[in-house]
């Protein structure tokens, strides 16, 4: 429990408070669509998804994820570091129980949307979650 606690002060501190982490060091995300592939290749929004509305933020030079979405990424790779032809991009890699086999998950942001708000998409295996940074 008091990992929890830690954990969503940890978010607090990075979604609220402005001061403390410039804008250029950190994206903050809303998630607003949540949804996934399904067998037939088809996509399927998930609806009521608890996923919906959370928030999460992005260190820009690590590619580290802090919030309850994605908190158990670990060792990120910043592929891209986004200019204003070209998106943020950051892997992730994990083994997988299987000989050969690895997960793979995927953040991408456009950062040159001119509102300021740029939308994301973040892929790991079937799942798709999409919405804006900031």
């Amino acid at each position: 429990m008091n990992m929890r606690l830690l954990l969503s002060f940890l978010i607090c501190s990075v979604l609220l408070c402005k001061g403390a982490f410039a804008a250029e060091k950190v994206y903050r995300c809303e998630i607003l669509s949540d949804a996934y592939i399904k067998t037939n290749g088809e996509l399927a929004i998930v609806q009521d998804s608890p996923r919906v509305g959370q928030e999460f933020a992005v260190i820009k030079k690590t590619g580290e994820v802090v919030g309850d979405v994605m908190d158990s990424l670990g060792k990120p790779k910043v592929i891209a570091s986004g200019s204003k032809s070209n998106a943020y991009k950051v892997i992730w890699t994990q083994k997988a129980a299987g000989q050969n086999g690895v997960f793979i998950d995927y953040l991408s942001i456009d950062g040159f949307a001119k509102d300021g708000k740029y939308p994301f998409g973040f892929f790991s295996g079937a799942l798709l979650m999409t919405g804006f940074c900031e």
